[in-house]
């Protein structure tokens, strides 16, 4: 049987040598983990007071209605009369009041539409 010899050229195995690796200094980090300061900072923004105006979103949802000024101006008086403080709760406090005023063939009804309006805005 015939022996192989393989016959490498050293030209080629000279130029291919690895880069030298610089050495790499282990980096310390600039903070440390301290669970009495991420205590002061949670107690902290704790006791700040939520800012005034309009809710984030997600709280709520709000839709718009549109009203006759006549309207609106009926539903302000109500909200004043009665001490109910905001707009949105006294509308909802008088759609209750019909509801519960309704036959029980109007009843019946309301409860399929509102059922056909949930499943219709996906709630």
């Amino acid at each position: 049987m015939a022996k192989f010899e393989f016959k490498k050229d050293e030209k080629k195995s000279n130029e291919k040598k690895p880069r030298p690796v610089k050495k790499t200094n282990i980096s310390k980090p600039q903070e440390t983990y301290d669970p009495l300061k991420a205590t002061r900072k949670v107690e902290k923004e704790l006791e700040q007071k939520r800012p005034v105006g309009r809710p984030k979103s997600g709280r709520k949802s709000y839709q718009t209605v549109r009203l006759l000024k006549t309207t609106v101006t009926k539903i302000n008086a109500l909200e004043n009369a009665l001490g109910i403080p905001t707009q949105d709760e006294t509308v909802d406090q008088a759609i209750d009041r019909v509801i519960n005023s309704l036959t029980t063939d109007e009843k019946r009804g309301y409860d399929l539409w509102l059922d056909m309006f949930k499943k219709k805005s996906g709630k």
